[in-house]
Formats: C-alpha cells, sequence, structure tokens
C-alpha cells in the first residue's frame, strides 16, 4: 500500500516484555529512557515526525513525556490519530509540550509507545530537546535527522540580496515539487552583482553538502540520481568578485518512490495541461465516473456507496477504460458536537474511504476526492483531515468544488467572483459561502498536501466565464486546474456557450469536466456532452 492508513486501533505501538523494532542506545545512570525522533516529511513550512520513548527505568503509572520544541515549532496536524486517549501539546506551556496516555496507565520496564505527528515550523526545523519521563531526563537521539541548521535565507525562491553584495535567486526547483524516481532534479539559479562587480561561481548545495559548482550563466546544474526522499532542502550560493556572497533556498523538494507496477501515477499542473510525474512524463486526461457516499452519513463501519467499491467492481471499471473515479464523500463526521464518538466516526469515516481510494490507486485508476459540503467548519476539518491522510499519494486529486456557489443573478459579479476566490465575512452578509477555494488551497498545503487541486466556478460550478480572471493562486504547490460541471437543465448547456467559456479556460490551465449528468428526460444529453468533450480533449466524469 503506497499510503499508510492509521486506524485507531493501530496509531500506537506499545512494546511490553522487550519485543522492540528499533535499536536502543546504551542506559547511563542518570538516564531514565531513550526517545527516538524522526522526521518523516518535509515541505516549505511543516512537517511529519515520529517519536518512540523507551522506559529504561522502573515501571512507571501515571506517566507523561515532556519536551521542548524548537523555536517556531508548533505541533498542529495529527491529534485525531493519537492512541486512544493520549493527548500532545502545549497550550499555555509553550515551547514545552507534553505527551500523556489515558488516566492509570503504566509504562512497565523495557516498554515502548510510538506516536506520529505533524506541525508547522518557522526557520530551521530541528528536533525538540529537553526530553523528560515523568520527571527523569531522557537520552535523545542527539542530532537534527534533517541534517539542517538554521537557514541563510528564506525558503522562497525570490532573490535575497545583502548590501553591496550579490543577489540570487533560484528559478527551479520551486518549494514543494516532486518528481519520479530515479530523480533527475533540474536545479537552476539566477545571479546578479552589484555595479562593478562580477559573479564568480555559484555553488548548489543539498543540505550543505556540495552537489556541483557554475563559473558561468545561465547558472544551472541537473542532480541526476536522486534517491526517493521524504523532503530536502537545495540552495544556491553567489559569490561576487569581492568576496561577497548571497544564498537563496528552496525546501519541500521530493523524490517519489517507484510506483507499483500497473498502479495510477503522480500527478501534477504543467501549463494548460496535467503530466504523470514519471520518468517519461505524459499528458493524463481522465475519463470516467463517480462513486458517491451517503449524504449525512457519519459512523464507524462500511460506508454505503451508490455502486459497488470491491475489488471485482474497480477491476471492471477498468476494464472497461475508466481511468479516473470522482470518490464524493460526506461532510457530516466533520462538524465538531463535542461528543466522545466524534474522534472515533471522523477517523473510522476516513479511512474506510481511504480503502477504496487505494484499491482504485492500485488498479491504475485516479482518485478525485471530493466533498459534499454542507457546514463551513466541517468543511475546514475535513479538509485539514484528508491532507493528513491522502496527502503522501500526489496519485490523489482533490476536488474542492462547492455546489453552493450561486450564480451571479442580481448581486455584483466581481463581489460573486472575489467572494468565490477570497471568502471572508464579508461574503456572509451578502448571502454568499464565506470560505473561497483561495483559503482552501492554502489549508492543504500548509497540511503537506501538494497533490493535483481542481476548483470549478460560481452557479454549481456551471460558470466559469470569469474563472481566468479570478483564477485562485497556488505559490506553495503550483498545481490547480479548473473543474466544470453541466447537467442538461444548467445556465451553460450549450456548445454555444462551452465554446465561448471552456475552450478560453482550457487554453491557459488544464480543464476537467468533474460532473456531466441529465435527468430522465434529456437521454442523450450526457453522450453528446461526452463527445463535445473528447472533440477539444477535455477530460470528463460522467453520471
Amino acid at each position: 500500500m503506497r499510503r499508510r492508513i492509521f486506524a485507531l486501533a493501530t496509531a500506537a505501538a506499545v512494546v511490553v516484555g522487550g519485543a522492540m523494532t528499533m535499536a536502543l542506545r546504551p542506559a547511563y545512570a542518570a538516564t531514565a529512557c531513550t526517545v527516538d525522533y524522526t522526521i518523516t516529511r518535509e515541505w516549505s513550512s511543516g512537517f511529519w515526525a515520529e517519536l518512540t520513548v523507551t522506559n529504561l527505568g522502573a515501571p512507571v503509572t501515571d506517566w507523561w513525556l515532556r519536551f521542548r520544541q524548537a523555536n517556531g515549532q508548533t505541533i498542529t496536524m495529527g491529534l485525531d490519530r493519537l492512541p486512544d486517549g493520549y493527548t500532545l501539546g502545549s497550550g499555555e506551556m509553550y515551547p514545552m509540550t507534553m505527551l500523556r496516555p489515558p488516566a492509570g496507565s503504566t509504562l512497565p520496564t523495557g516498554a515502548s509507545v510510538t506516536v506520529r505527528f505533524g506541525g508547522n515550523y518557522q526557520g530551521a526545523d530541528p528536533e525538540p530537546t529537553d526530553w523528560v519521563l515523568s520527571g527523569q531526563p531522557c537520552d535523545g537521539d542527539g542530532a537534527d535527522p534533517t541534517g539542517s541548521s538554521p537557514p541563510p535565507a528564506s525558503g522562497s525562491p525570490r532573490p535575497s540580496p545583502l548590501p553591496g553584495g550579490p543577489s540570487v535567486a533560484l528559478t527551479s526547483p520551486w518549494p514543494n515539487d516532486f518528481f519520479a524516481a530515479p530523480g533527475v532534479i533540474p536545479i537552476r539559479a539566477e545571479a546578479t552583482a552589484a555595479p562593478g562587480r562580477r559573479i564568480e561561481r555559484v555553488e548548489f548545495r543539498e543540505r550543505g553538502r556540495l552537489l556541483a559548482v557554475d563559473t558561468t550563466a545561465p547558472y544551472a546544474f541537473d542532480w541526476r540520481g536522486v534517491p526517493p526522499n521524504s523532503g530536502t532542502r537545495v540552495t544556491a550560493t553567489a559569490y561576487d568578485s569581492s568576496g561577497a556572497q548571497a544564498t537563496a533556498e528552496v525546501r519541500g523538494i521530493r523524490v517519489l518512490p517507484p510506483q507499483a507496477p500497473g498502479a495510477a501515477p503522480a500527478l501534477k499542473a504543467f501549463g494548460n495541461r496535467i503530466l504523470t510525474v514519471t520518468a517519461s512524463p505524459r499528458p493524463y486526461r481522465p475519463r470516467g465516473i463517480i462513486r458517491s457516499a451517503a449524504p449525512g452519513e457519519c459512523a464507524w463501519g462500511p460506508i454505503h456507496w451508490d455502486g459497488p467499491v470491491d475489488d471485482a467492481s474497480v477491476g471492471a471499471l477498468r476494464a472497461r477504460g475508466v481511468n479516473a473515479v470522482r470518490v464524493v464523500l460526506s461532510d457530516a463526521c466533520y462538524a465538531y458536537t463535542g461528543s466522545p464518538a466524534d474522534r472515533q466516526n471522523r477517523v473510522g469515516y476516513l479511512d474506510e474511504a481511504a480503502r477504496y481510494v487505494d484499491r482504485l490507486v492500485r488498479a491504475g485508476i485516479t482518485p478525485v476526492v471530493s466533498l459534499r459540503q454542507s457546514d463551513i467548519s466541517a468543511t475546514r476539518t475535513f479538509w485539514s483531515a484528508a491532507a493528513e491522510v491522502f496527502g503522501d499519494d500526489n496519485a490523489v486529486v482533490f476536488d474542492i468544488s462547492s455546489y453552493d456557489f450561486p450564480a451571479a443573478g442580481g448581486t455584483d459579479p466581481a463581489a460573486v467572483w472575489t467572494c468565490w476566490r477570497d471568502g471572508g465575512t464579508s461574503c456572509t452578509g451578502t448571502g454568499l459561502p464565506p470560505f473561497g477555494v483561495q483559503e482552501q488551497i492554502r489549508l492543504l498545503r500548509v497540511q503537506g498536501s501538494f497533490n493535483l487541486v481542481l476548483a470549478a466556478g460560481i452557479d454549481g460550478g456551471n460558470d466559469l466565464s470569469r474563472w481566468l480572471e479570478y483564477r485562485p493562486a497556488d505559490p506553495d504547490g503550483r498545481s490547480v486546474a479548473a473543474a466544470w460541471r453541466v447537467d442538461d437543465r444548467s445556465a451553460c448547456a450549450t456548445p454555444a456557450c462551452w465554446r465561448s467559456t471552456l475552450l478560453p479556460v482550457a487554453a491557459q490551465v488544464p480543464l476537467v469536466a468533474t460532473d456531466v449528468s441529465a435527468g430522465s428526460g434529456a437521454p442523450t444529453f450526457v453522450p453528446r456532452t461526452v463527445a463535445w468533450l473528447d472533440q477539444h480533449g477535455i477530460g470528463h466524469l460522467r453520471r
């Protein structure tokens, strides 16, 4: 399975009696425990980490683990997926953070507990320090597993000039970009010297390790044979003839593990096409169907789908030539009520959906995860959780479009489109949804998901007339495509309208028709629409 699904029953590893999977360091007289801390994924503003604490002393009951977070590092993710009854947080104690099990829990001698969590950071991303188990010091693993040091410049590709010195910018790769294995990462820099000086060389490094030196513009290096990684950093340092220097850094560069034979490829937007992230990238155009979970459903156990989702049905879809399925989920589990069952239901529901998504990926079918939205707070919580579960698998596409966004009607079209993109409290006063697509994209990226995102326009996704004018930005992911929905009763349901509104969008960004449907009184509408879309190279998902 390409993505881990952390069910509640398996979210922790508690080892009693010496059945260990990790090598422990020697115990010292003053050390009551060891802590192994590993950053398992890093991007331009966040991280996922795994820590294992092992008790080397006497058994401890009602135990706790305290540690000091690095400056600017906060834990914001994975809290739903801690073991049952565990808490992890700092509150007013920041930067001190406490991990606590349920009351009365005992950690025997030689036993270990492993938890996985994620968060955000500023500047460097070193490991925490000052580990203490129930008042006794721990021996942490003592080294920054990322090998990073405080950066000489921000993670932005913008120039970083020094007074009187040169300026330098990394133009490739972009932050959080990802490549196929075996990786070839094109590193490109622009460097400019101050008047009266010249650039003598540009040095390219990965986490401080020298990769190459270029003495002539354009400054470039193709980094070949890069193994799969969980996110690394690349710097370009320009030196001028006076000895002054400047450095630019880009973070979150990944090389993906090789995909399993026959599996769906990772995808990203490039120009007006969707491309596969493979050794030889190729254009990708979805042709598929829609599979929906029951609306308003929220319970542990099998999801009720509107069609079969087992291995046989997935294989049958692939045999028919289907290469994409839009998976429509409910946000009912994500409207927080404070009930003790909330966390279990949320985790169980999304894990069940993830099992279907994995079946699709293994069969070579792209899952397009979508949401039937009913509550703004639930929508925010859902996409945060979806980023945690699916963000490691770039074969999964996110359709963030809302059916609720109305047509302009009697409202100023500019106000409707501004609310569609930017949201905000002013939209509520006009009766428009306050959660814009820009915020949804930002939420996914800050949570570490750099999957391809689809965003439909207003009027339930049917109106794309001003999509390009209000195109959402994606500075951290650079992988947003347009989506479109249509049925026989839509305002834009004729070839004349499609030519005037769809083709200009498709000429500049990837476009996917994510919902083509019709009522029983229009049996020819879907096949005619699909034929038109095929004629113009536009992918489609139909009911």
